[in-house]
Protein backbone atom coordinates (compact mmCIF):
# COMPACT_ATOMS: atom_id res chain seq x y z
CA UNK A 1 0.00 0.00 0.00
CA UNK A 2 1.34 3.15 -0.95
CA UNK A 3 1.92 5.49 2.33
CA UNK A 4 -0.39 7.90 0.31
CA UNK A 5 -3.09 5.59 0.87
CA UNK A 6 -2.35 4.86 4.59
CA UNK A 7 -2.81 8.70 5.29
CA UNK A 8 -5.48 8.89 3.86
CA UNK A 9 -6.79 6.27 6.05
CA UNK A 10 -5.65 7.62 8.65
CA UNK A 11 -6.62 11.06 7.88
CA UNK A 12 -10.02 9.49 7.19
CA UNK A 13 -9.87 8.10 11.14
CA UNK A 14 -8.87 11.34 12.13
CA UNK A 15 -5.72 9.60 13.81
CA UNK A 16 -3.49 12.06 11.25
CA UNK A 17 -4.84 15.64 11.85
CA UNK A 18 -1.98 17.84 11.07
CA UNK A 19 0.34 18.54 7.95
CA UNK A 20 3.62 17.70 10.41
CA UNK A 21 1.85 14.50 10.96
CA UNK A 22 1.44 13.34 7.48
CA UNK A 23 4.93 15.21 6.49
CA UNK A 24 6.92 11.48 6.70
CA UNK A 25 4.00 9.24 4.70
CA UNK A 26 4.18 12.13 2.01
CA UNK A 27 7.88 12.18 1.59
CA UNK A 28 7.49 8.22 1.51
CA UNK A 29 4.67 8.15 -0.83
CA UNK A 30 5.51 7.05 -4.47
CA UNK A 31 2.45 8.52 -5.97
CA UNK A 32 2.87 11.94 -4.14
CA UNK A 33 6.20 12.07 -5.69
CA UNK A 34 4.73 11.26 -9.11
CA UNK A 35 2.23 14.00 -8.89
CA UNK A 36 5.06 16.00 -7.95
CA UNK A 37 6.57 15.51 -11.26
CA UNK A 38 7.48 18.62 -13.59
CA UNK A 39 4.47 19.21 -16.67
CA UNK A 40 3.51 21.70 -18.86
CA UNK A 41 2.05 24.41 -16.69
CA UNK A 42 -1.19 25.50 -18.52
CA UNK A 43 -4.25 26.14 -16.57
CA UNK A 44 -6.10 23.27 -17.61
CA UNK A 45 -2.86 20.84 -16.84
CA UNK A 46 -2.39 22.68 -13.55
CA UNK A 47 -6.24 22.24 -12.94
CA UNK A 48 -5.99 18.09 -13.53
CA UNK A 49 -2.88 17.74 -11.42
CA UNK A 50 -4.46 20.14 -8.37
CA UNK A 51 -7.42 18.09 -8.19
CA UNK A 52 -5.71 15.01 -7.93
CA UNK A 53 -3.47 16.11 -4.99
CA UNK A 54 -6.13 17.69 -3.59
CA UNK A 55 -7.98 14.01 -3.02
CA UNK A 56 -4.55 13.15 -0.79
CA UNK A 57 -4.89 14.61 2.82
CA UNK A 58 -2.26 17.56 3.64
CA UNK A 59 -0.83 18.15 0.18
CA UNK A 60 -1.55 21.52 0.67
CA UNK A 61 1.18 21.76 3.02
CA UNK A 62 3.99 21.36 0.29
CA UNK A 63 5.93 24.10 -1.10
CA UNK A 64 5.31 23.29 -4.57
CA UNK A 65 1.73 21.92 -4.39
CA UNK A 66 1.36 25.65 -2.65
CA UNK A 67 2.92 27.38 -5.87
CA UNK A 68 0.76 25.63 -8.25
CA UNK A 69 -2.04 26.17 -6.37
CA UNK A 70 -1.08 30.15 -6.43
CA UNK A 71 -0.10 29.84 -9.96
CA UNK A 72 -3.74 28.69 -10.93
CA UNK A 73 -5.33 31.45 -8.99
CA UNK A 74 -3.41 33.98 -11.08
CA UNK A 75 -3.96 32.80 -14.80
CA UNK A 76 -7.73 32.05 -14.19
CA UNK A 77 -8.85 34.25 -11.68
CA UNK A 78 -11.45 37.03 -13.73
CA UNK A 79 -12.87 39.26 -11.09
CA UNK A 80 -16.37 37.87 -11.26
CA UNK A 81 -14.86 34.10 -11.42
CA UNK A 82 -12.53 31.59 -12.66
CA UNK A 83 -11.92 30.46 -16.84
CA UNK A 84 -9.22 28.58 -18.14
CA UNK A 85 -8.44 31.91 -20.05
CA UNK A 86 -8.33 34.28 -17.21
CA UNK A 87 -11.07 36.13 -19.36
CA UNK A 88 -14.38 36.47 -17.91
CA UNK A 89 -15.88 35.65 -21.35
CA UNK A 90 -14.90 32.41 -21.14
CA UNK A 91 -16.00 31.14 -17.90
CA UNK A 92 -17.82 27.89 -18.06
CA UNK A 93 -19.97 26.60 -15.26
CA UNK A 94 -17.96 23.64 -14.94
CA UNK A 95 -14.46 24.88 -15.06
CA UNK A 96 -15.17 27.79 -12.67
CA UNK A 97 -16.71 25.06 -10.52
CA UNK A 98 -13.60 22.85 -10.43
CA UNK A 99 -11.23 25.65 -10.19
CA UNK A 100 -13.00 26.92 -7.09
CA UNK A 101 -13.58 23.98 -5.46
CA UNK A 102 -9.62 22.85 -5.59
CA UNK A 103 -8.67 26.22 -4.47
CA UNK A 104 -11.09 25.62 -1.28
CA UNK A 105 -9.90 21.93 -0.75
CA UNK A 106 -5.82 23.39 -0.86
CA UNK A 107 -6.19 26.13 1.28
CA UNK A 108 -5.75 28.93 -1.25
CA UNK A 109 -5.35 32.09 0.79
CA UNK A 110 -7.16 34.78 -1.20
CA UNK A 111 -10.81 34.07 -0.28
CA UNK A 112 -12.02 37.26 -1.85
CA UNK A 113 -10.90 35.20 -5.32
CA UNK A 114 -12.71 31.89 -3.98
CA UNK A 115 -15.87 33.95 -2.67
CA UNK A 116 -16.41 35.52 -6.68
CA UNK A 117 -16.00 31.98 -7.80
CA UNK A 118 -19.18 31.02 -5.61
CA UNK A 119 -20.89 34.17 -6.66
CA UNK A 120 -20.92 33.38 -9.73
CA UNK A 121 -22.60 30.37 -9.03
CA UNK A 122 -25.15 31.89 -7.19
CA UNK A 123 -26.14 34.41 -9.43
CA UNK A 124 -25.87 32.56 -13.09
CA UNK A 125 -25.89 28.50 -12.91
CA UNK A 126 -29.43 27.68 -12.95
CA UNK A 127 -30.50 24.44 -11.16
CA UNK A 128 -34.29 24.02 -12.81
CA UNK A 129 -35.05 23.89 -16.06
CA UNK A 130 -36.58 26.61 -18.56
CA UNK A 131 -35.07 29.50 -16.48
CA UNK A 132 -33.25 32.31 -18.61
CA UNK A 133 -29.55 32.43 -19.10
CA UNK A 134 -28.92 35.78 -16.95
CA UNK A 135 -25.00 35.09 -17.99
CA UNK A 136 -23.71 37.30 -21.11
CA UNK A 137 -20.05 35.47 -21.22
CA UNK A 138 -19.66 34.29 -25.11
CA UNK A 139 -18.23 31.44 -23.79
CA UNK A 140 -21.31 29.52 -22.26
CA UNK A 141 -23.07 30.43 -25.40
CA UNK A 142 -20.15 29.21 -28.17
CA UNK A 143 -19.83 25.47 -25.81
CA UNK A 144 -23.79 25.02 -26.11
CA UNK A 145 -25.18 23.03 -23.58
CA UNK A 146 -24.09 24.55 -20.66
CA UNK A 147 -27.15 27.36 -20.19
CA UNK A 148 -29.75 25.83 -22.18
CA UNK A 149 -33.23 25.55 -21.02
CA UNK A 150 -31.81 22.56 -19.54
CA UNK A 151 -29.12 23.30 -17.57
CA UNK A 152 -26.06 20.58 -17.80
CA UNK A 153 -25.93 18.16 -15.77
CA UNK A 154 -21.90 18.29 -15.24
CA UNK A 155 -22.46 22.17 -14.75
CA UNK A 156 -24.53 21.56 -11.88
CA UNK A 157 -22.61 18.50 -10.11
CA UNK A 158 -19.52 20.62 -10.35
CA UNK A 159 -20.91 23.64 -8.77
CA UNK A 160 -22.98 21.95 -6.26
CA UNK A 161 -19.75 20.58 -5.36
CA UNK A 162 -17.99 23.85 -4.72
CA UNK A 163 -20.88 25.11 -3.01
CA UNK A 164 -21.04 22.37 -0.71
CA UNK A 165 -16.72 22.53 -0.20
CA UNK A 166 -17.47 26.22 0.52
CA UNK A 167 -19.98 25.77 2.91
CA UNK A 168 -18.32 23.15 5.14
CA UNK A 169 -15.40 25.58 5.63
CA UNK A 170 -17.65 28.41 6.73
CA UNK A 171 -18.80 29.12 10.28
CA UNK A 172 -21.11 32.15 9.16
CA UNK A 173 -23.50 29.97 6.62
CA UNK A 174 -25.06 31.57 3.82
CA UNK A 175 -28.92 31.54 3.20
CA UNK A 176 -28.28 32.31 0.16
CA UNK A 177 -25.80 29.40 -0.48
CA UNK A 178 -27.67 26.87 1.44
CA UNK A 179 -30.57 27.56 -0.68
CA UNK A 180 -28.74 27.08 -4.15
CA UNK A 181 -26.79 24.17 -3.05
CA UNK A 182 -30.50 22.42 -1.80
CA UNK A 183 -31.90 23.51 -5.19
CA UNK A 184 -29.13 21.64 -7.07
CA UNK A 185 -29.26 18.81 -5.20
CA UNK A 186 -32.85 18.24 -5.47
CA UNK A 187 -31.99 18.52 -9.49
CA UNK A 188 -29.42 15.80 -8.99
CA UNK A 189 -32.14 13.46 -7.04
CA UNK A 190 -34.98 14.01 -9.69
CA UNK A 191 -32.68 12.56 -11.99
CA UNK A 192 -31.93 9.36 -9.51
CA UNK A 193 -28.26 10.82 -9.76
CA UNK A 194 -27.69 9.00 -13.20
CA UNK A 195 -30.15 9.09 -15.30
CA UNK A 196 -32.34 11.24 -17.87
CA UNK A 197 -35.62 11.72 -17.00
CA UNK A 198 -36.94 11.02 -19.92
CA UNK A 199 -36.12 7.28 -19.44
CA UNK A 200 -33.88 5.61 -17.71
CA UNK A 201 -31.09 6.01 -19.55
CA UNK A 202 -27.81 7.33 -18.48
CA UNK A 203 -27.14 10.99 -18.56
CA UNK A 204 -23.20 10.46 -20.57
CA UNK A 205 -21.99 7.54 -21.55
CA UNK A 206 -19.42 8.07 -18.38
CA UNK A 207 -21.49 8.86 -15.49
CA UNK A 208 -21.88 5.08 -14.40
CA UNK A 209 -17.47 4.60 -14.71
CA UNK A 210 -15.70 3.90 -11.28
CA UNK A 211 -13.00 6.16 -11.70
CA UNK A 212 -11.10 8.05 -9.47
CA UNK A 213 -9.90 11.40 -8.83
CA UNK A 214 -12.76 12.53 -10.92
CA UNK A 215 -12.13 14.95 -14.13
CA UNK A 216 -14.69 16.97 -15.72
CA UNK A 217 -16.43 14.02 -16.72
CA UNK A 218 -18.80 13.30 -13.44
CA UNK A 219 -19.48 10.23 -12.16
CA UNK A 220 -21.50 8.26 -9.60
CA UNK A 221 -18.91 8.17 -6.80
CA UNK A 222 -17.96 11.83 -6.90
CA UNK A 223 -21.86 12.47 -7.26
CA UNK A 224 -22.64 10.16 -4.31
CA UNK A 225 -19.69 11.89 -2.26
CA UNK A 226 -22.16 15.16 -2.42
CA UNK A 227 -24.66 13.49 -1.48
CA UNK A 228 -23.35 12.11 1.35
CA UNK A 229 -21.59 15.29 2.53
CA UNK A 230 -24.97 17.08 2.12
CA UNK A 231 -26.41 13.77 4.64
CA UNK A 232 -29.23 12.81 1.76
CA UNK A 233 -27.90 8.84 1.37
CA UNK A 234 -31.29 7.71 2.85
CA UNK A 235 -33.03 9.68 -0.09
CA UNK A 236 -35.14 6.80 -1.84
CA UNK A 237 -34.41 8.75 -4.96
CA UNK A 238 -30.85 6.70 -4.42
CA UNK A 239 -31.62 3.28 -3.96
CA UNK A 240 -31.41 2.79 -7.75
CA UNK A 241 -27.69 4.42 -7.83
CA UNK A 242 -27.03 2.36 -4.84
CA UNK A 243 -27.91 -0.95 -6.72
CA UNK A 244 -26.15 -0.43 -9.69
CA UNK A 245 -23.02 0.28 -7.76
CA UNK A 246 -23.32 -2.84 -5.63
CA UNK A 247 -23.84 -4.25 -8.82
CA UNK A 248 -20.15 -3.09 -10.09
CA UNK A 249 -18.74 -4.57 -7.16
CA UNK A 250 -16.16 -7.53 -8.08
CA UNK A 251 -16.00 -10.27 -5.51
CA UNK A 252 -15.24 -8.37 -1.93
CA UNK A 253 -13.98 -4.88 -3.61
CA UNK A 254 -14.93 -2.08 -6.37
CA UNK A 255 -12.34 -1.66 -9.56
CA UNK A 256 -11.45 1.18 -11.46
CA UNK A 257 -12.53 1.19 -14.90
CA UNK A 258 -10.95 2.50 -17.63
CA UNK A 259 -10.95 6.06 -19.02
CA UNK A 260 -9.81 8.57 -21.12
CA UNK A 261 -6.87 10.17 -19.19
CA UNK A 262 -6.25 13.86 -19.53
CA UNK A 263 -2.75 14.92 -20.54
CA UNK A 264 0.00 14.58 -17.70
CA UNK A 265 -2.84 12.29 -15.56
CA UNK A 266 -1.48 10.25 -12.58
CA UNK A 267 -2.99 6.67 -12.25
CA UNK A 268 -4.05 6.42 -8.57
CA UNK A 269 -5.16 2.95 -8.98
CA UNK A 270 -2.54 0.85 -11.80
CA UNK A 271 -4.46 -0.60 -14.58
CA UNK A 272 -5.18 -4.40 -13.90
CA UNK A 273 -4.16 -4.44 -10.26
CA UNK A 274 -6.10 -4.19 -6.98
CA UNK A 275 -8.11 -0.92 -7.23
CA UNK A 276 -7.57 0.63 -3.92
CA UNK A 277 -8.52 3.96 -4.04
CA UNK A 278 -11.38 3.27 -5.66
CA UNK A 279 -12.56 0.65 -3.30
CA UNK A 280 -11.80 3.18 -0.45
CA UNK A 281 -13.52 6.60 -1.67
CA UNK A 282 -16.88 3.83 -2.19
CA UNK A 283 -16.35 2.54 1.56
CA UNK A 284 -15.86 5.68 3.16
CA UNK A 285 -19.19 6.96 1.09
CA UNK A 286 -21.40 4.07 1.56
CA UNK A 287 -20.16 3.82 4.77
CA UNK A 288 -23.43 3.86 6.63
CA UNK A 289 -25.54 1.96 3.68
Amino acid sequence: MDASLELKIKAVNNSIQSFEEAESYLNNSELFKSLLSDFELTSINLLHRLTQLSEIPFSQGNEKVKKWRDQLANITYCEVGFSLSGRSDDILACYNAMITSVLIKLEYPILFQIEKGIEWINSYQNTQRNLPNNWKGKGILKYGGCMKSTPCFIGVVKSMEALSTFKSKQQNQSVRIAQKLESGLQYILEHKVYQRKSSNQTITKDITKLTYPFTYKTNIVEILRLIRDNNLLDDPRVDDVKSLLYKKKRGSSWVANSFYRPKFWVDFDKPKQKSEWIDLEIRNTMHNN
